[in-house]
């Protein structure tokens, strides 16, 4: 057979194996523009998109690869909006500094001993530890207070500041005026060590991180969510929702409202087609799932790069007496 034959017959194959695997999502997506159009049931809608854009995820990367890792990975790659999800949500950041300085009394019951209560306070806890100042009460309360005034000085964080100031910002960026202004106050000492001591909790506050840590975990394994369900519906873009505490004051949180979340589904769909056309593999569950009992005689459309490592394996075999 001629080669540009047998790579028309591939061609061919591959093309009706990525419409079977896609085809799954069409229902998904029929379904949520019905609700969204609608206006009904909004914690429904962000469920099924979030689960949706997880399996996608999940189907596009080795085994053995944390769910995570996958999600952020994949909406970097796929939603055609890398740089809005690689961007930092400041007032997201001077949250979780402002809530962890009021529970930092209970986190250090005394110099040099930090208590977890739970995951959440890792990444403050990294950040207190390599920040190079002292582990005591007083030393730490300065830091988080001088780092939340820094954000709250630069970039909007909170309800009532001008709409001049950015709530978005890349972490190169954010990092670097961080580091200016601490160079200008009494931690200056301690300016150059926040880079590294900031990385995880920067992190954290990407806008992909969010949607997962926040959105998708606690949709679809959490009790409830918070959703302003007219803004949810209503908006077309990333917006913030006010908030208030009585013990750490006013803050704005980041959302993702439902057209939004819809049209990433749709662009990550698209895009992640026309990548696996281009490569001509698909990765071992998509392979697995649409090929089915041909598994065998499309061998050449699997993408070996991700298949598990190869490891020896222990066989235990009694002999009957």
């Amino acid at each position: 057979m001629k080669p540009n034959v047998r790579r028309w017959e591939a061609n061919k194959i591959l093309e009706a194996a990525l419409n079977k695997y896609f085809a799954i999502f069409e229902s998904t997506k029929t379904l949520a523009s019905e609700l969204i159009r609608s206006r009904r049931h909004p914690l429904e809608v962000l469920i099924i998109l979030c689960a949706r854009l997880d399996a996608l995820a999940s189907d596009a990367v080795s085994e053995g690869t944390p769910n995570k890792t996958a999600f952020t990975q994949f909406l970097r790659a796929y939603s055609g909006n890398n740089e809005l999800f690689e961007s930092v949500s400041v007032g997201e950041l001077y949250y979780e500094l402002r809530y962890h300085r009021w529970l930092l009394e209970g986190m250090i019951p005394q110099a040099g001993r930090l208590r977890r209560f739970s995951g959440i306070n890792d990444c403050v806890i990294q950040f207190l530890e390599e920040a190079g100042l002292p582990l005591t009460l007083t030393d730490s309360a300065r830091l988080l207070d001088c780092l939340s005034q820094i954000l709250q000085h630069e970039f909007r964080v909170k309800p009532g500041q001008p709409l001049s100031k950015r709530r978005l910002v890349q972490e190169s960026e954010l990092v670097q005026r961080i580091v200016r202004a601490t160079q200008k106050t009494r931690l200056r000492a301690h300016a150059a060590n926040l880079p590294r001591a900031l990385k995880s909790l920067v992190e954290s506050k990407k806008v992909c991180t969010i949607l997962y840590d926040r959105f998708r975990c606690e949709a679809i394994h959490g009790a409830a969510i918070i959703l302003n369900a007219e803004r949810f519906f209503h908006e077309r873009q990333l917006y913030w929702e006010p908030r208030y505490s009585e013990y750490h004051g006013a803050y704005e949180f980041l959302e993702f409202p439902a057209q939004f979340l819809l049209g990433c589904v749709e662009t990550c769909v698209n895009t992640y087609r026309h990548h696996l056309k281009a490569k001509g593999t698909v990765p071992p569950d998509v392979f697995f799932h649409v090929f089915g009992d041909d598994m065998m005689s499309n061998l050449k459309l699997l993408d070996y790069e991700l298949l598990p490592e190869e490891s020896p394996v222990r066989l235990n075999i009694k002999q009957k007496r």
